[in-house]
């Protein structure tokens, strides 16, 4: 190869070099904007999402009339709320309007309006209320499916945290399983989420990545960091039909408390133990104080546990057995108000048959029950007022 013909291919060699290095320097760039756009598309997402769903919430003031005026200012609690439909349904927590005097509904747009309550029930902690909706408002929620939740899923809040207003946090459904109060009372797992709450978003919507409402915010574990629960869409939906239709929801009762016995706790006593529900009150008045069931009269703490020892063991109702909690549910389920049922007891190490009618359950608990135990853990109700909401331990209530 010649000198001239050297010289000519090297100067396109270090050409194509150059070309190349550029090229690298300008496609460098391109690759960090792609793999940035996953993070802005879910941005674009989120804030699609509260655009779609904030309209459909609401902020909701209550004021509560003081029984002793000279004791000091009558209280006041703010929440939130959801609409549940056009016709100026409105759902929120029942412990934000309970006894309220007078109750506001501020709409997204900022407009006013009183409410009435429809009905409410403790046990889930729902309540609905009804206003003149304006004729222009056509914003609704849009309901979702909490039967197939997964754990990591991301969720968002709407609420109304110490009344800032429209307030979205976002995080993932962290567990399904027993939470606050009304655990005890649906046997229906509550959605555990991680996404911060505070007060002021009790009855806000907690919602899926399409906007669909899962889960109504209730209730946070006091002294935690995100560790909050909702009461799961499919639930409310039942609840929501039964305050329109009754004001109330319907339930049967036999009117015990009790606990679940545990190999663990049967293996501690050399007592005549078995799998079931050790009852440990017994509600005066109720269908099973009339048949005779019995109570506990020992109290102990185990491992730091309250029980009550001492009284009958409800081992099966119509021939199912109570060993674990998704029997339990599942039998309490099946069951009537009015219907006559069948119990399996161990009483004194002897098995017994009783039959009992059950009745409607109270709506209001009886004074005379005797006290629950301590809770293990604390689960606050989100109540603006700071009232002290106790809620149950882990109590089997039936």
């Amino acid at each position: 190869m010649t000198p001239t013909a050297t010289n000519g291919f090297q100067r396109l060699l270090l050409s194509l070099g150059l070309s190349m290095s550029l090229a690298c320097m300008l496609w460098a760039p391109s690759v960090g904007q792609a793999a940035a756009s996953p993070r802005e598309t879910d941005q674009d997402n989120t804030i699609r999402i509260y655009k779609k769903v904030a309209p459909t919430t609401v902020f909701i003031t209550a004021a509560f009339a003081s029984a002793n005026p000279a004791a000091g200012p009558p209280g006041s609690s703010i929440g939130a709320g959801l609409v549940w439909s056009e016709q100026g349904l409105i759902l929120t927590n029942a412990h934000v309007v309970e006894g309220a005097s007078r109750i506001l509904v501020h709409l997204y747009g900022g407009t006013r309006l009183p409410a009435e309550v429809v009905g409410s029930d403790a046990a889930t902690d729902l309540a609905l209320l009804r206003v003149v909706l304006p004729k222009e408002h056509r914003a609704a929620a849009i309901l979702g499916d909490s039967d197939h939740l997964e754990i990591g899923q991301k969720v968002l809040a709407i609420g109304h945290p110490f009344g800032l207003g429209y307030a979205l946090t976002t995080g993932i459904i962290s567990g399904m399983g027993a939470g606050p109060e009304s655990a005890t009372l649906i046997h229906d797992p509550v959605i555990q989420t991680s996404a911060p709450i505070n007060p002021g978003n009790s009855g806000g919507p907690l919602v899926d990545q399409e906007g669909r409402v899962i889960g109504i915010n209730t209730t946070i574990l006091a002294g935690a960091q995100n560790i909050g629960f909702a009461i799961p869409i499919s639930l409310v939906k039942g609840v929501v039909g039964e305050l329109q239709a009754r004001g109330r929801v319907v339930r049967p009762w036999l009117g015990i408390t009790g606990k679940l016995l545990s190999d663990d706790i049967i293996d501690l006593f050399a007592l005549p133990l078995a799998k079931g529900v050790l009852i440990a009150g017994v509600a005066k008045g109720s269908p099973a104080e009339k048949v005779g069931l019995r109570a506990g009269d020992l109290p102990i703490v185990v491992k730091g546990d309250p029980l009550v020892l001492g009284g009958d063991i409800l081992l099966a109702v119509n021939g199912q057995d109570l060993r674990t909690p998704e029997q339990y549910a599942t039998v309490f389920r099946s069951l009537k108000v009015g219907q006559t049922i069948s119990m399996k007891i161990l009483r004194d190490g002897t098995y017994r048959t009783v039959t009992a009618t059950l009745e409607e359950r109270p709506s209001q608990p009886d004074p005379t029950a005797p006290a629950r135990g301590p809770e293990k853990v604390e689960f606050r109700p989100l109540d603006w007022r700071g009232l002290p909401l106790r809620l149950a331990g882990p109590e089997t209530i039936f």
